[in-house]
């Protein structure tokens, strides 16, 4: 079954008008506006929150891979661009000092461990902080959510049916009940990772559910948790953040950006972004937070960001995600000239789309530039395209080693492939099948090797 279609209304105008801005942010100087951003936060013009809910925490690890600075310069401050304890990321779990019972308060506690960890003892804050953030105490700030959100016990839909019962919590709150509080001072939203931005892995259905299992129902996902990411999976049908009923009173600002195409005032109007992945890019994460963070506070135009110019369909920025994988992928030259690896741990250059790249349904573009500082990347590498930066991802791809249906096929086998690859990949075959006739004979005669 095709996935529903989602439309936007653009006039030949305004395409000329998103297609520039994506090639401006793409041409732009990301040096000084990474450093700008850095000097805004140090400032205090604005902070960063970063929650973690249903989570591997790999776009933390993606994120401290960040160059130009690192993430552990920045919060040791090793970088001219900011002073020791000068950064305002507000809250993040994984890196803040503040977490746990006992917690560093001071640089130089990690310099003597052992006396750290056998005689000094701390009430861990985390908590207090994020409670304050969440009632405004901190000021303005962007949140970042890493991770899928569950449906936890009391909430319509919850298959926990047990009170005291719970999938991710963070202190007196589990992580669902946490986000709806803080999106409503936060300046923007972030999603990074294809969990947050859609519900990832958390989200994939049970294929052979237990006895007596009990799916969430009420828009969260068929999945052990129910989980959802920020925006709608039209591949699963999975209800996203921005229409699930249970945010419905507080995603106002964030529905107005993303429902009714509108410029963010960063008040009435917020934006609403996801940077998927799995992990995101580092250097992606860094320079959408850049972007949101400086026009949250007047220094770039905010008309910038207009959602039919900024984002696709799926909510992701034009300027990193317009183009395909296998647009960009440096092995398209082997696919034009018809070279397929029949193999998956072949050693060569050839095209991946005979093993399963999904790389001509999915968009990203670190194949081409590179994971960290130019090193890296899926097929670079020699693995396969999985789609990662997709709604649907991981139901709609698997298994990530078979080859897309991009044959003349019959209907019959059609939707023999459908029940097997999913709904995303045949119908992503079925608009590329007229590709087939120009690559048949060149495959017919890799096959033949």
């Amino acid at each position: 079954m095709a996935p529903p279609k989602i439309e936007i209304k653009l006039t030949r105008r305004d395409f000329l008008k998103a297609s520039a801005i994506a090639a401006m942010f793409a041409a732009l100087d990301w040096n000084r506006v990474i450093n700008a951003f850095a000097d805004a936060v140090r400032n205090g013009d604005i902070g960063i929150v970063w929650l973690e809910a249903q989570d591997c925490a790999g776009n933390t690890t993606s994120i401290i891979q960040a160059t130009n600075p690192s993430l552990l310069d920045v919060l040791l401050g090793r970088t001219p661009l900011v002073g020791p304890g000068t950064v305002r990321l507000i809250f993040h779990e994984t890196v803040m000092p503040e977490w746990g019972a006992t917690h560093v308060t001071s640089f130089s506690q990690t310099e003597q461990p052992s006396v750290y960890w056998t005689e000094e003892f701390y009430t861990g804050t985390a908590d207090k902080i994020l409670n304050d953030v969440a009632q405004g105490k901190y000021g303005p700030y962007v949140l970042v959510l890493e991770g899928s959100l569950p449906a936890e016990y009391g909430m319509p839909g919850s298959n926990i049916t047990t009170e005291g019962g719970f999938y991710c919590k963070i202190g007196p709150y589990t992580c669902t009940e946490w986000f709806k509080k803080l999106i409503v001072n936060a300046a923007a939203v972030v999603g990074v990772g294809n969990c947050a931005s859609y519900g990832g892995i958390p989200a994939d259905k049970v294929l052979e559910p237990p006895p007596n299992f009990q799916y969430p129902t009420n828009g969260w996902s068929q999945s052990p948790t129910g989980a959802i990411g920020l925006f709608d999976d039209p591949y699963r049908g999975i209800t996203g953040v921005i229409h699930h009923p249970y945010f419905s009173d507080v995603i106002g600002p964030y529905s107005n950006y993303w429902d009714k195409d509108m410029v963010p005032d960063f008040s009435t109007v917020k934006p609403i972004v996801a940077v998927p992945g799995c992990p995101a890019g580092p250097n992606g994460i860094m320079r959408t937070l850049a972007l949101l963070a400086l026009a949250a506070i007047g220094i770039i135009p905010a008309s910038a960001l207009q959602r039919s110019k900024f984002l696709d369909e799926y909510g992701r920025p034009l300027f990193i995600y317009q183009y395909t994988t296998h647009e960009q992928c440096p092995r398209a030259a082997w696919y034009a000239a018809g070279e397929f690896r029949p193999y998956p741990g072949d050693n060569d250059a050839k095209c991946l789309y005979a093993v399963g790249c999904k790389g001509p349904v999915a968009h990203c573009p670190w194949n081409k530039i590179g994971w960290v500082a130019g090193v890296g990347g899926p097929t670079r590498q020699g693995g396969v395209c999985i789609a990662c930066t997709n709604p649907g991802f991981t139901d709609a791809y698997e298994p990530f080693y078979v080859k897309l249906p991009y044959v003349g096929w019959s209907a019959k086998d059609l939707a023999t492939a459908a029940a097997v690859v999913g709904a995303a990949t045949v119908v992503a075959g079925a608009i590329a099948g007229g590709w087939y006739a120009a690559r048949q004979r060149a495959e017919r005669k890799e096959e033949k090797k």
